[in-house]
């Protein structure tokens, strides 16, 4: 199963969104893969991959990779997402189930 190692999660421009920045450990990953997010080791909540941008510019090549994540239809999920401070954390990616 796909992997990424998230470093730093920050909120995007556009204040709709979640960048989870850092970089792909394992397989391949792609716009419109899910992202599961463990809440305290209890529940996982699968989050779609709108985007996936590249920081050509970054110094750690462990930051070069940003997942975009789009919370426009869902603005108390992005809040308790970002509330969980993800860093330093190994996220894995799945296909969306059809």
């Amino acid at each position: 199963m796909p992997k990424f190692l998230v470093k730093k999660t920050a909120p995007a421009e556009d204040g709709k969104s979640l960048v989870f920045k850092g970089k792909v450990v394992e397989g391949p990953i792609n716009r419109g893969m899910e992202l599961l997010i463990s809440i305290a080791g209890q529940a996982v909540i699968p989050v779609k991959i709108a985007d996936i941008i590249h920081f050509e510019k970054s110094k750690d090549d462990a930051k070069k990779v940003g997942l975009v994540v789009d919370f426009e239809d869902e603005p108390d999920d992005m809040a308790m997402i970002m509330a969980l401070r993800i860093t330093e954390e190994e996220i894995e990616c799945r296909q969306p189930a059809p």
